[in-house]
């Protein structure tokens, strides 16, 4: 059995200051006092809601052909009704079937409203042509934009991108991403050809955590996929794992976070640096604010810095939340051997999961088998 170190129980986060336990008939209107407490102290709070949300076709209307993947390029401009900062968004709609190579650049027709699996990885090599290509053979869009364009990733040094100069504020960089992600959703919204209420979103890594936050201030985006999204993201900051026989490096902390990558963080979390056992929440807590929608983490076993039991100690306590609130199903988790990385069967995984809930069917076995029946849980409630 490996080695786990646990500073103190992950919190209830159905728990009142008064001691009683909101009901799951409660939680809708309670879980705004939630959010607000958890995206203050981990990220700063959000970016404003921008007034203004505009985009322009930047090529001919294109769909993809079987081996040839083209993409519609969108310039998206949002912001003040002033001042606006822009960025692409790359969209690959899938190929119809009985269309003539003549009309492949024709117009979309109003009916024609597809499902989006998003990422805003775009400076990633990970949503390539292979996954293009299955997203579309499934019949989703597939679409990324470039995170980059919005905030900087400037490690320990905050503040610093586009978003910046238009809203000045000390949120953190993955705010602003996941700012994008509410953008692009204001973006699908009003396209023809998109069906905005099948929008799935994933990121690997820092994009992973964006996601989960993306997904907890957005209650449109359906379906949510953090991908080995490490410390900050879907895993407990109370869970650390040292180095021991089998495991070769030890886990990522938040004071490594802090240390190193303090643009991902709001500025409240640093008074808990050395005092992780008192922050009165844990990345479970987003399981909570995702949920009823659909939530699937996915986690490398061998991506020892990352903390996989960590991610499956939150894992559980997420699962507990959905089981709370009476919709247990929806979640699943998928730890599978290997490192670091985002590719076509991670992908695959999750348009697994979307088209099994589309389709009606129960959540796949393997997404509900324990990678680790010796650790045990660190709550509860």
């Amino acid at each position: 059995m490996r080695e786990v170190i646990f500073h103190g129980k992950m919190p209830d986060p159905f728990l009142k200051p008064d001691g009683t336990r909101v009901t799951p008939d409660e939680w809708p209107a309670y879980k705004k006092s939630i959010r607000d407490m958890v995206v203050d102290i981990g990220f700063g709070g959000m970016p404003p809601r921008p007034e203004v949300v505009e985009f322009e076709l930047l090529n001919k209307f294109r769909r993809a052909e079987p081996g040839h993947e083209t993409s519609n390029w969108l310039r998206v401009r949002a912001g003040t009704k002033e001042k606006q900062l822009t960025f692409c968004l790359e969209m690959c709609v899938p190929y119809v079937e009985g269309i003539s190579p003549e009309d492949l650049h024709a117009p979309m027709t109003t009916t024609e409203k597809y499902p989006v699996i998003l990422t805003g990885d775009g400076c990633y090599y990970n949503m390539e042509r292979d996954v293009v290509a299955e997203a579309n053979r499934r019949g989703f869009i597939a679409a990324k934009f470039n995170r980059l364009e919005i905030a900087n990733d400037s490690g320990s040094v905050r503040n610093q991108g586009a978003i910046y100069n238009l809203y000045p504020g000390d949120y953190s960089a993955i705010s602003a991403w996941a700012w994008g992600y509410m953008v692009c959703m204001d973006v699908f919204e009003k396209l023809s050809y998109t069906d905005e209420t099948e929008v799935a979103i994933t990121g690997h890594s820092r994009g992973g955590k964006t996601v989960l936050l993306a997904a907890a201030v957005d209650e449109r985006i359906k379906y949510v996929c953090p991908n080995n999204s490490g410390t900050h993201g879907a895993n407990s900051y109370r869970c650390e794992v040292p180095v021991q026989p089998g495991v070769p490096r030890r886990t990522e902390t938040i004071k490594d976070t802090l240390t190193n990558l303090a643009s991902w963080t709001g500025p409240k979390l640093e008074q808990y640096r050395d005092r992780v056992e008192e922050l009165p929440y844990d990345m479970h807590y987003f399981g909570a604010l995702i949920a009823p929608r659909y939530y699937l983490q996915c986690e490398g076993m061998q991506d020892y810095w990352i903390n996989p039991i960590g991610a499956w100690e939150n894992f559980m306590a997420v699962k507990e939340c959905y089981r709370y609130l009476g919709c247990e199903d929806h979640a699943g988790a998928w730890f599978r051997p290997g490192w670091h990385r985002h590719k076509l069967p991670d992908y695959s995984e999750f348009l697994d999961f979307i088209v099994r809930v589309q389709q009606g069917l129960p959540l796949s076995e393997h997404l509900q088998i324990n990678p680790y029946p010796n650790v045990p849980k660190n709550f509860d409630w």
